[in-house]
């Protein structure tokens, strides 16, 4: 292997390192590793611009920015309450009251935006009730997932794949063109 392949492969296995260590912030980590092989010219700038030039990260981002959005206007709080109730517990009612609306809310909005401004809310909930959140986390989870995959804006995953097509000068995915696929 070439001195480039092997310091990439440093890169990645420190990035990794401090990843699974959690030391740093995860978009922190994965900067400083683009910058690391930017400056030692292991990649050139093109290279390094490259995820930006795919909407899938820029959409998800402006998604978070509204997720905080909500957040800081204590819409979620609301919204948790609603779905959940003053009642305690974990059974097939709180879960319905939770799941079905995350699972439809996920297909018109990115599933891992609409989880992150979720999760407060919900452990807040939880907290309340001493109940543990990763009864109702879990399967909050599984349900923007399997919303997200009704529709291409629903997932990164489905907005990359659009994304590529695109740049292979194929048509995009419509945004309800797996939905008979993801439906079912």
């Amino acid at each position: 292997m070439s001195f480039d392949a092997w310091l990439t492969l440093g890169v990645v296995l420190v990035m990794l390192g401090i990843l699974t260590r959690d030391l740093a912030p995860p978009a922190a980590v994965v900067l400083a590793a683009t910058v690391t092989l930017l400056v030692t010219g292991v990649i050139d700038e093109g290279q390094a611009f490259a995820g930006f030039s795919n909407p899938a990260p820029l959409t998800v981002a402006a998604l978070y920015v509204l997720a905080r959005a909500a957040d800081k206007t204590g819409l979620m709080g609301a919204v948790v309450a609603r779905l959940l109730g003053n009642r305690g517990g974990t059974g097939r009612g709180t879960l319905t009251r939770l799941l079905l609306p995350t699972a439809g809310t996920s297909a018109f909005i990115n599933n891992t935006p609409l989880v992150a401004m979720l999760i407060p809310e919900i452990t807040a909930w939880c907290a309340r009730r001493n109940i543990s959140p990763s009864r109702l986390l879990l399967p909050l989870s599984y349900a923007a997932i399997l919303g997200g995959t009704i529709t291409v804006i629903g997932t990164s995953t489905n907005l990359v794949v659009s994304g590529l097509l695109q740049e292979s000068d194929e048509e995009p995915l419509g945004l309800f063109e797996i939905t008979p696929v993801g439906g079912v």
